[in-house]
């Protein structure tokens, strides 16, 4: 485990604990969530060590790097996956110009990019866990890259796209440099992330399984992920929720509160996420980030 002195976006060295959540997925280990006192981002600390992290995904409850569909979360996750492919692929279409690169970072098993090529994208892929790069290479029919170095150096990309993997990043400013080097100038780079601000948070507390600690070592809201955007040369274009994901969160917090998933409250408490991020705070359980160089 390490434990970060300084705020990893603004270098502040106060921090307060604001709670513990449990790794329900893998260790059974309590975590802290520290929020500094300065730019307010959450962020798990202490954590494990970036050559530790591994360890942490390798249960096949761990769905974005895994094909099972044993349980019923499982089966809602593959039965909406196909749904909110469609979803995402018309929300890059704007985007679709010059050399039609796209770049998916954290590609997993390689659908969004499979639904992409279909759309006519000139695809680029990278995951970290060979494994489940296998399987996206299998599927997509191209070579899948291991790390940001071995992206062919040559590649420049109208879309650079993230889905629910920043929060995972240990080097956010390695990161970061590489999206100004290679994005065209009047490229994308899309985040999906989890909204430590959303009702459901507020309402699961310690228990909301957006948490995933320590998987999750960032725990972002907007205001936290365009400071940090900013603070690298990024404004933002455009903020989108992403609806199915608070009905999907709220069957699992429920579960890791209770023991069970609770449908029907579920559905209740997802849904009215989901009015008042619509009508009132913008703040969905999950949104979709488009930035531009600033």
């Amino acid at each position: 485990m390490e434990t970060l002195k300084n705020c990893p976006a603004c270098g502040e060295e106060k921090m307060t604990r604001v709670l513990q959540a449990k790794d329900y997925t893998v260790s059974q280990n309590t975590f802290d969530i520290v929020s500094c006192v300065t730019c307010h981002l959450l962020f798990t600390n202490p954590r494990p060590e970036a050559e530790q992290a591994g360890y942490f995904y390798k249960s096949e409850n761990y769905i974005s790097h895994s094909n099972t569909q044993k349980g019923f979360v499982n089966k809602l996750y593959h039965a909406v996956r196909n749904i909110t492919l469609k979803q995402k692929t018309n929300l890059i279409q704007a985007y679709q110009q010059g050399t039609k690169n796209l770049l998916d970072i954290g590609c997993g098993n390689g659908h969004f990019l499979h639904a992409c090529q279909q759309r006519g994208w000139n695809t680029f892929g990278m995951e970290l866990d060979p494994e489940t790069a296998a399987r996206a290479a299998a599927l997509t029919k191209q070579s899948i890259s291991p790390n940001l170095q071995m992206i062919p150096e040559e590649a420049h990309f109208e879309l650079i796209s993230l889905w629910h993997v920043l929060e995972h990043v240990y080097e956010i400013d390695a990161y970061f440099e590489f999206f100004k080097t290679r994005l065209t100038p009047d490229g994308k780079l899309l985040l999906a992330l989890p909204n430590s601000n959303s009702f459901d948070a507020s309402y699961f507390n310690a228990f909301w399984a957006a948490y995933d600690v320590p998987r999750h070592i960032y725990h972002f809201t907007p205001e936290t992920i365009q400071f940090v955007a900013k603070k690298h040369g990024f404004k933002l274009t455009k903020q989108k929720g992403q609806v199915f994901d608070s009905f999907y969160i709220s069957l699992l917090s429920h579960e890791y509160k209770t023991g069970s998933k609770k449908l029907v409250a579920s559905f209740f408490v997802g849904l009215w996420s989901n009015i008042l991020a619509y009508f009132k705070t913008g703040n969905y359980s999950s949104n979709i980030y488009i930035f531009e160089h600033a």
